[in-house]
């Protein structure tokens, strides 16, 4: 067999490879979009709250930092690995950018060198992953707890206020009549599903994550791939630490914690698994889910003393069913393994 056949069977391979572990299929979008719509009916009619455009818009922008992380997760989850550090990316950003102002640095700037954090750490989560192969939970439990601990030495536990009025006019800022967060939240959302859909070059990050033999097999450069993964994943964090800082009108040595979880509870509950199956519109009605159960925490009066341990059970719960799936995922992906082995 001289090489272009050989090179036309791999394709051929990893083609029928990937289509049987390239994402879930519509169903598993369409019964979590059902779920969403029959739990905001439920809301909807237990409590007049709801359904007022107060409430949904503060329902939009209180998940915007949370949908935000989790696109970027679902980039990293797609390539087989996971991110621990979103975050700390996430209050580093808004930390560094407040410092910067209010040591005089133009707000612009300051605000693209909080970004350019995140995408720093992501680089560098990326680079211990892909090249110096640590286990991607223990390099970015590593990174995460640097970044934190960055984050208490230059915040030493206090809010970062006293920033320009420049900056301060950006907390009632408008974008069409929406807040900023919400915008960028739609904005980012729709770009992500679209591009791993369509664009040829992000629909690598299936070929890495079904399977990096057959991708570099075609010559995708995998350990590239991963990185700019991670890099995007770091950014996203940051850019919602810095709308989050917009909102506030300050950094907070708070900003993001706990995020991690729900960064990764939501792309699960869509149907992403590790390496190559899901989709962001998956990972962004888990996210929107998750804020319906906060927001229903909220609007029905539940004893604040219960409501850590109400959102608590339902993240486990989630975690749980998106476990199962994952087990599936690899159980099928085994077979369709062994299935192009023979």
């Amino acid at each position: 067999m001289n090489h272009s056949t050989g090179d036309r069977a791999s394709n051929a391979r990893l083609g029928r490879l990937l289509q049987r572990l390239g994402g879930p299929g519509n169903s598993q979008v369409t019964a979590l979009a059902a779920i969403d719509l029959a739990f905001a009916a439920f809301l909807a009619l237990s409590t007049p709250i709801f359904l007022t455009s107060g409430n949904l818009l503060a329902v939009g922008v209180a998940m915007s930092g949370s949908a935000l992380a989790a696109m970027g997760s679902t980039l990293v989850l797609l390539t087989g690995g996971f991110d621990l550090s979103i975050g700390s990316n996430y209050g580093l950003a808004g930390v560094v950018a407040t410092l910067m102002m209010r040591s005089g640095t133009p707000v612009p700037l300051a605000l693209l060198l909080g970004l350019l954090t995140g995408s720093l750490f992501g680089l560098i989560n990326g680079l211990l992953v892909a090249k110096v192969q640590i286990n991607p939970f223990i390099a970015t439990m590593g990174t995460m707890t640097i970044g934190r601990g960055i984050i208490n030495i230059l915040t030493r536990g206090y809010s970062i206020s006293g920033l320009p009025n420049s900056f301060m006019q950006l907390v009632h800022a408008r974008v069409l009549g929406l807040p900023p967060s919400f915008v960028a939240m739609v904005v980012v959302v729709v770009a992500t599903d679209l591009l791993l859909r369509f664009w040829r070059p992000a629909r690598q990050i299936y070929y890495v994550g079904g399977s990096p033999t057959y991708a570099r097999l075609v010559g995708i450069r995998v350990d590239r791939v991963r990185i700019i993964a991670y890099v995007l994943s770091g950014t996203l964090a940051a850019l919602g630490g810095l709308l989050f800082a917009m909102r506030t009108g300050a950094g907070s040595q708070q900003a993001g914690i706990g995020l991690e979880l729900t960064a990764l509870v939501a792309p699960f509950l869509g149907g992403v698994g590790f390496g190559g199956v899901g989709t962001a519109l998956g990972a962004f009605l888990g996210a929107f889910l998750m804020a319906l159960v906060f927001n229903a925490v909220q609007l029905l009066g539940v004893a604040v003393l219960w409501q850590d341990i109400i959102v608590g059970v339902f993240l486990i719960v989630a975690a749980l069913v998106g476990m199962m799936r994952v087990q599936r995922i690899i159980s099928g992906r085994e077979r369709a393994v062994r299935k192009e082995g023979g």
